[in-house]
């Protein structure tokens, strides 16, 4: 007990000294544990942990009291400013939702699913409309009854399947991976070991059993084009002998060179795809007849055409355009990012959103229905539908309150202006599409107010916002000041001017090419005709790129000695940073000190001037908010 006492204690000490003050400035404070989040955010590249925080301590000073600056002058009330910020709060809502709803696991167990494909059967017994659930489940319940006693699942399906084409496969769905079926359907075959089968499961259709007959390695995608004779419904036996003997005509035609693409032109008439050269494009397992799969997938290298083969659709030809392997690594970030990209449009999510609304959001926003004539409220309704006048309703009018949230009512007239919208979507029962306008204004509210909401919302815009006020602070006070005033920039430089001296430099024209082949040869002409140098440069294009200037020796990207005469012409090299080469001509020598004029000199000036305007800035902000920092804290942190 005197342990568990200890413990505890131990734990609320160390829980007082996180949030106390780190350091205050003004009548404002920053706690510890919000100055080690900041400082994680920039880790330090030096080994001496002790001084990066010593000297980020400084920087981070700083930083809150330019901020706070900004704020204090209402920078973040300027029409630009606050419109950005809209603008970036629409940008990252709909992320962090969607990391609030498990899109981060949806993608993992999406990106695992998909590395295997699995061969799925099912049994099915479809559920009428009429609702007839008993006689479903009495069905579904005999053929997990005769499973159980050892039939083999395809004559069990045969048998009991309500679905004319699972009688006549046996069951056999084909292979499918992560993203065929729906949701639901895909969790039920997914937990299956192979050669297992699953329990009667109920969906909104009916009533199933699936079965894993195997797995395999994924195959992941294949691009592919077709050239298609398609045959519609009502063709004779005649007609489509015809359609077969055309199709081998084409094959053989293909066989002596003539390009697939002219074929398609020519010959398919597939409205789809005849128009682009026949190009489906992805094509993954089980998007697919399994006819059609076979021989995308049969198909081994790129360009390879397959003969002619009849689907229920007409007479393929088909040819491998790319082959794109199944995602192997969860680390491939390319991979990963088009897997989460299909979470973000499928179903999966949009439950899980649908569920954190009825489960949460209606409950945090402080959903709140109202009372009002149902009957009246009905008519009013028809009346919107048939574009009636609905004055005469009475006790309902687009004024009449309808629902509240926090912070924002919902009335009668917006009812009108949602069905108006989705007339020909509208449901049977009104109630129904109150449900679902009710549902919407939530996420629309939550979406609108996720700051309210969320921490990590509220976290990302403190930032953006902090960064915004920043950048507005130091355009007012440094950077926009030091350029506005051009004769005070001059008196600078006039009272620093010793400061900007030229050492040894030249005059040259500096290139850089692309290939070290183009570097030599163009050496070599501009050697020959330096005053041509423009003419000769030009006509490399975008191979080259050339800047003439002045340039101190020690500020060259070029590691060779250079000699300060005019005429010199160094040796093309390699670039550190890439694979061009580049080499520089001397056209007038500077061997000695000397003074830079103003407009050699402005870009260093400006610098060193910006400089002493924010520290001058700084000096007068530490004045204003006293900065006192708390060394038992600052102790603490290591």
């Amino acid at each position: 007990m005197k342990n568990q006492l200890s413990l505890i204690s131990l734990l609320f000490a160390a829980n007082t000294l996180f949030s106390q003050p780190l350091f205050t400035y003004g009548t404002k404070s920053v706690n510890k544990k919000d100055f080690i989040i900041a400082f994680s955010k920039n880790p330090p590249t030096k080994e001496d942990r002790r001084k990066a925080l010593d000297e980020y301590l400084g920087l981070y000073i700083n930083y809150k009291l330019k901020v706070q600056a900004g704020y204090d002058e209402e920078l973040n009330k300027q029409p630009s400013f606050m419109e950005e910020g809209r603008n970036f709060r629409r940008q990252i809502a709909d992320n962090i939702i969607n990391e609030e709803v498990g899109i981060k696991k949806f993608t993992d167990e999406a990106f695992e699913r998909s590395e295997k494909d699995i061969h799925a059967a099912q049994i099915f017994i479809e559920i009428k409309t009429a609702g007839d659930t008993a006689s479903a489940y009495k069905q579904i319940s005999a053929a997990y009854k005769a499973l159980q006693e050892g039939k083999p699942f395809g004559e069990v399906a045969a048998i009991y399947s309500s679905d004319a084409s699972a009688k006549r496969t046996k069951g056999d769905i084909g292979f499918i991976t992560a993203f065929t079926l729906s949701y639901a359907f895909e969790n039920e075959i997914y937990k299956l070991k192979p050669g297992t089968y699953s329990k009667p499961y109920k969906s909104s259709i009916g009533y199933h059993i699936f079965k894993n007959l195997g797995e395999r390695p994924a195959l992941g995608k294949r691009k592919i084009a077709q050239l298609r004779l398609a045959t519609p419904k009502g063709f004779s036996k005649d007609e489509r002998n015809e359609y077969s003997i055309l199709a081998d005509s084409i094959y053989d035609l293909l066989q002596k060179g003539e390009p697939f693409e002219k074929a398609v032109q020519q010959f398919s008439n597939d409205y789809k795809t005849a128009a682009n050269g026949g190009v489906v494009g992805d094509v993954s397992v089980g998007d697919y007849d399994t006819d059609f799969e076979k021989e995308v997938f049969a198909l081994k290298n790129v360009g390879d055409i397959s003969k002619p083969f009849a689907t229920n659709f007409g007479y393929h030809i088909i040819k491998l355009l790319e082959k794109k392997p199944a995602p192997s690594s969860i680390n491939d970030a390319n991979a990963y990012a088009e897997v989460k990209q299909t979470v973000e449009k499928e179903e999966r999510l949009a439950t899980s959103k649908k569920n954190a609304l009825e489960n949460r959001w209606l409950v945090v926003t402080k959903y709140k229905p109202e009372m009002y004539n149902q009957a009246a409220f009905k008519a009013y309704t028809d009346s919107n539908i048939m574009h009636q006048i609905t004055n005469g309703i009475k006790q309902i009018s687009d004024t009449t309150l309808l629902f509240s949230f926090e912070k924002k009512k919902i009335y009668a007239a917006d009812w009108a202006v949602y069905i108006a919208a989705k007339l020909a979507k509208m449901l049977p029962d009104y109630s129904a599409n109150l449900k679902e306008f009710v549902n919407t204004s939530c996420a629309q509210y939550y979406t609108d107010n996720l700051e309210l909401y969320s921490k990590a919302m509220q976290d990302q815009c403190k930032e953006f916002d902090e960064a915004n006020v920043l950048f507005a602070a130091m355009d007012k006070h440094v950077w926009g000041k030091s350029s506005s005033d051009p004769d005070e920039l001059k008196a600078f430089y006039e009272k620093n001017k010793a400061k900007y001296q030229w050492k040894e430099s030249v005059s040259g024209i500096l290139v850089n090419c692309k290939t070290k082949e183009a570097a030599i040869e163009l050496a070599s002409r501009i050697k020959l005709a330096p005053q041509d140098w423009r003419k000769i440069v030009d006509s490399y294009g975008a191979n080259v790129n050339v800047d003439s200037s002045r340039y101190e020796l020690s500020q060259l990207p070029l590691k060779q000695h250079i000699e300060n005469k005019e005429g010199f012409e160094s040796t093309p090299e390699k670039n550190a940073n890439d694979e061009g080469y580049s080499f520089i001509y001397v056209v007038q020598s500077h061997p000695l000190k000397e003074q830079r004029s103003f407009e050699d000199a402005k870009g260093a000036a400006t610098n060193d001037y910006q400089q002493k305007l924010e520290e001058d800035w700084l000096a007068t902000l530490k004045k204003k908010y006293p900065v006192k920092v708390n060394d038992a804290v600052w102790k603490t942190i290591q």
